[in-house]
């Protein structure tokens, strides 16, 4: 069990960490998020156009985008428009700060076209969508595609500490396998990484032990909520896991993992909801004990709007 709390100062808590938010100079806007950092995995269909624009840029800063496949277009100062390619795969757009040399990496994963009368794609048992989504919810609206996960890409980064590999189901199937995945997700995962290295808990990235579920696999294991935000690609189930033994550490020093640990990263979640500019991340929150088959651990999503529970 790994004590990783080492300082409750966060003005020193990063230091000698390997850890870095790896936020740029600039942000850009996509598909309706604003990306400040790196590196972030955007998800389309096959030739659906995608509108970019540099955001929060220096006066004397200037762009160019560019591309290995695709059709880069520029309409205005700063923006530009992106026809994906009719090929699945990941195609990444480079957005360089020709100024400062800061380079952004949108790595742009066309997804495969799913068909709902099916219920496998490739031989991936996928399962049944529901039809008419929550609350007429767009949010809950069945997939048109899904990123199809290789051997060879589930190591790409999706933001600069989490891989497209981190968000797999857990079904059992060889390669490839399918799933979903919002950037906005993504996006709320870093913020609340970076708020917990600046309350002392010095970890390079979160364990994921639970991201995107078929619809038949969360069936499988005995969820009968038929809207779960997992379907979707916009929940995780997170804990921290330095030493890297699949179980939460020791996070508030008490010498046991318990739920406490798991409070105390909830807490630090509530406390940054309380900022106007998370207003676009509001989610569940769920906090959960341990169970004989596995440690504590949290629950977040991007549904849009607030939902809390605790699972002791």
């Amino acid at each position: 069990m790994s004590v990783i709390m080492l300082t409750h100062d966060p003005a020193t808590a990063t230091q000698g960490l390997p850890y870095d938010s790896e936020r740029l100079p600039f942000s850009v806007k996509v598909k309706d998020e604003i990306n400040p950092y790196r590196v972030l995995g955007i998800y389309v269909m096959p030739a659906q156009v995608v509108e970019l624009e540099c955001v929060f840029t220096h006066p004397r800063s200037s762009f160019t985008v560019s591309s290995q496949a695709g059709v880069i277009e520029r309409y205005a100062k700063e923006r530009w428009t992106w026809k994906a390619p009719q090929e699945q795969g990941m195609y990444p757009l480079t957005i360089t700060d020709t100024t400062t040399n800061s380079i952004m990496t949108l790595n742009v994963f066309v997804m495969v076209p799913f068909a709902h009368n099916h219920e496998t794609l490739h031989g991936y048992r996928i399962g049944r969508y529901q039809q008419k989504p929550l609350k007429n919810n767009p949010t809950y609206n069945r997939p048109q595609g899904f990123i199809e996960v290789t051997e060879t890409n589930r190591s790409a980064p999706v933001s600069p500490h989490f891989t497209l590999g981190q968000f797999v189901g857990k079904q059992a199937s060889g390669y490839p396998k399918y799933l979903l995945l919002k950037e906005r997700l993504l996006l709320k995962l870093e913020m609340m990484l970076e708020a917990f290295n600046q309350e002392g808990i010095l970890t390079s990235t979160l364990h994921i032990m639970s991201g995107f579920r078929t619809p038949f696999y969360n069936r499988s294991i005995g969820n009968q909520t038929k809207y779960s935000r997992h379907l979707y690609g916009g929940a995780a189930d997170f804990f921290v896991d330095v030493d890297e033994n699949n179980y939460m550490d020791d996070v508030n020093q008490d010498g046991k993992s318990t739920i406490t640990d798991a409070i105390v990263l909830a807490d630090i979640v509530k406390k940054k909801a309380r900022e106007t500019w998370y207003q676009p991340f509001v989610g569940g929150l769920g906090i959960y004990g341990p169970k004989p088959h596995r440690g504590p651990f949290v629950h977040v999503d991007v549904r849009g709007f607030p939902a809390r529970w605790k699972n002791p």
